[in-house]
């Protein structure tokens, strides 16, 4: 069965969301906070954390970093959420 493109962005963001909020409801720390600390705008923070923003790689450099994390390491957190052999690119029918 084939996927489109747009459920598995949207699986991803959902996948970056949780991880955002566990991260900083651990943190104990406000969204306007952090986004203060990152020079972020706390709207474009919530809107990562609850799934509705596609952040460019830099925003999610900035998030990481808010987190105290390396980048690849928020992105590893985020593909513990996705099912196993979960990819970004859309399944093909002609795939081997």
């Amino acid at each position: 069965m084939q996927v489109s493109q747009k459920t598995k962005n949207r699986e991803f963001l959902q996948a970056l969301a949780k991880v955002l909020n566990k991260l900083r409801s651990e943190s104990k720390r406000s969204a306007r906070s952090i986004a203060y600390e990152i020079n972020m705008s706390k709207t474009t923070l919530l809107l990562a954390e609850t799934g509705k923003l596609d952040p460019q790689i830099t925003t999610f450099c900035k998030i990481a970093e808010a987190f105290y994390l390396k980048p690849e390491n928020l992105l590893q957190m985020v593909y513990k959420e996705l099912p196993p052999n979960w990819s970004i690119i859309e399944d093909s029918i002609d795939s081997p």
